[in-house]
């Protein structure tokens, strides 16, 4: 038997036994030169494996080649070389040496798969599958050629392949526990779920605590909406393996999900517990804690988080939030200022600051606040609107306007900055000049629900071109679907039109949505009036007159009442 032949069987016989083999053979064997090429060059090969299973790659490598210099044809030394550069992340020499390997001798399984393995690790599928089916040629048998194939057709996206080279398998093979999984895997992504479920089922019985298949049964049954069912096998999942991270943070997620955010908070801790480093766990039980309006916990949650990265502005914007919920509205506030201007959430963070100046009524507070922000920040059109939110709360529309105006010149194209201006010249009287800007709006995006519903319903209130003004509440109607206003603008056209029929539906819809809405209650009230139904018109006259503020139009709707009421008498 030459070495060449000795190393094969031999690299095999020391993967069963194990370190005792290596020690007896290296006590056993003549160490000296005298004792012969062959017998140097095992003892080499065996000190090099003993530093291979200690972790000791350099050593082995270096005392594989000494066995190779003692046999330079050995087709196997070089395999088992090229592994230990593989596993070394030195790619460039294991192919040399795989090349090598296979000038000597081309058929060789284990060089094939080796550089296979390269191939397909730098997307040279091509080649890769050539081996493989070089190697599937010479055995129909064999199972490893088959699962590296198929997974290259499952990278790849070619999953009808992929199913038919695993199916290869199963078909002479019927048990094996890859080939199913991989089986059940590619059906799911096919959608095909019952059939992967039918894989996975079959892979469950075979070998009850394989996790992936559990894992992944409990992710179709969730995908399909089956909570309850999912949750029964990430526990199986858990139970195996109480500290399998995933499995809990998915049944965590479903509980989420469900609205059940105790037991998702439960799940979280015991994942914290598990992980304590884990800084964004403790974040989605503040979360959570804050969604069922439990505040100090939540502030407690947040502050864990901060303390481990203070600059973390998305905690320290929830944070805020806790403290506006427990209605401290000074430190929301401190916290709200405290978040970076260069943040994502700094927008977020500046209205939600606007509106507890307004809700405490420092609007002059808040003004100068922001003030201070425009000083230091001149570039960003979030400071500008919000300021002129607040000049707008003060009913200074000018001031307001002037503010939304600089805002424009740093972002023209910005149809909410547009779309305020026009609301705010509205306000003014200037229903002309509102149009203009509601123009402008829907030449940027002809598709803005507001501005279209704004147009529509000024040109029916003026009793002006009806179809395009029906047209346009229509299109933003499309959009809005639940918007009430929007609703009321289409009942106003109608009612324009003398379809008070329609007009009434759409009013009463829009009324259902918005009892407190005077203006709606208006138009019911004229709706009424139109089909002669007097008494319920001046129903709604009362409730409009019982919900407005502004005086000049409560004698408008005074007028209308007295005159239905003179009518009846």
């Amino acid at each position: 038997m030459t070495l060449n032949g000795f190393f094969a069987p031999l690299c095999g016989i020391l993967i069963l036994m194990g370190k005792a083999f290596i020690f007896v053979m290296l006590i056993l064997l003549p160490l000296s030169a005298s004792a012969g090429e062959k017998s140097s060059s095992i003892v080499d090969f065996l000190k090099g494996y003993r530093s291979e299973t200690r972790g000791q790659y350099d050593e082995a490598i270096e005392q594989y080649r000494a066995a190779l210099r003692s046999d330079p044809d050995s087709v196997q030394l070089r395999a088992e070389i090229a592994l230990l550069f593989l596993k070394k992340g030195e790619v460039a020499e294991a192919e040399k040496l795989l090349a090598e390997a296979m000038t000597i001798n081309e058929n060789d399984r284990n060089a094939m798969i080796l550089l296979a393995g390269i191939y397909s690790a730098r997307g040279e599928f091509l080649k890769a599958k050539a081996i493989y089916e070089k190697c599937i040629a010479a055995n129909r048998e064999d199972t490893e050629a088959y699962l590296f194939l198929g997974s290259l057709y499952m990278s790849e996206k070619r999953y009808d392949e992929a199913i038919t080279v695993y199916e290869k398998i199963i078909s002479y093979d019927e048990g094996n526990i890859m080939a199913l999984y991989y089986l059940a895997r590619l059906h799911g992504e096919i959608k095909s779920f019952d059939k992967a479920k039918q894989y996975y089922q079959t892979v469950i019985d075979l070998k009850p605590n394989f996790e992936p298949a559990l894992l992944d049964m409990g992710t179709l049954f969730e995908i399909e909406g089956n909570f309850d069912k999912a949750i029964e096998y990430y526990r199986k999942v858990v139970t195996l393996d109480p500290l399998n991270k995933k499995a809990r943070s998915r049944i965590a997620t479903i509980f989420v999900k469900k609205k059940q955010y105790n037991q998702a908070i439960y799940e979280f801790e015991k994942l914290s517990d598990l992980d304590r480093e884990d800084v964004n766990l403790r974040v989605k039980i503040g979360l959570l804690h804050l969604e069922e309006e439990r505040y100090d916990e939540a502030i407690r949650e947040f502050n864990i988080a901060l303390a481990a990265n203070p600059k973390n502005d998305s905690v320290r914007y929830y944070l805020a939030l806790s403290w506006r919920g427990k209605g401290d509205t000074k430190k929301a506030a401190q916290e709200f200022l405290k978040i970076d201007p260069k943040s994502e959430e700094f927008g977020s963070a500046i209205k939600s600051l606007a509106f507890l100046y307004i809700k405490s009524g420092t609007l002059d507070e808040g003004i100068t606040t922001m003030q201070g922000y425009l000083d230091r920040i001149k570039d960003n059109p979030d400071i500008y609107m919000v300021v002129a939110l607040l000049y707008e709360e003060k009913q200074d529309f000018k001031k307001a306007i002037e503010l939304l105006g600089e805002a424009h010149k740093i972002s023209a194209k910005n149809t909410d900055i547009l779309y305020q201006i026009g609301m705010l010249y509205e306000r003014l009287g200037d229903t002309d000049a509102a149009l203009r800007y509601m123009d402008e709006v829907l030449q940027i995006d002809p598709d803005y629900a507001n501005a279209l519903n704004f147009v529509g319903y000024t040109w029916a209130d003026k009793g002006i071109n009806l179809p395009e003004a029906e047209e346009k509440i229509k299109k933003a109607l499309d959009q809005k679907p639940d918007d009430a206003y929007i609703r009321d603008s289409i009942g106003w056209v109608y009612y324009k039109k003398g379809e008070y029929a329609k007009a009434l539906n759409e009013l009463l819809r829009a009324f259902q949505s918005l009892p407190d809405d005077p203006t709606i209650a208006e138009h019911l009230g004229d709706v009424y009036s139109a089909l002669n139904e007097y008494v319920k018109a001046i129903e709604y006259f009362d409730k409009a007159l019982g919900l407005e503020k502004k005086e000049d139009k409560k004698k408008q709707i005074e007028e209308k009442k007295k005159a239905l009421e003179e009518r009846i008498k």
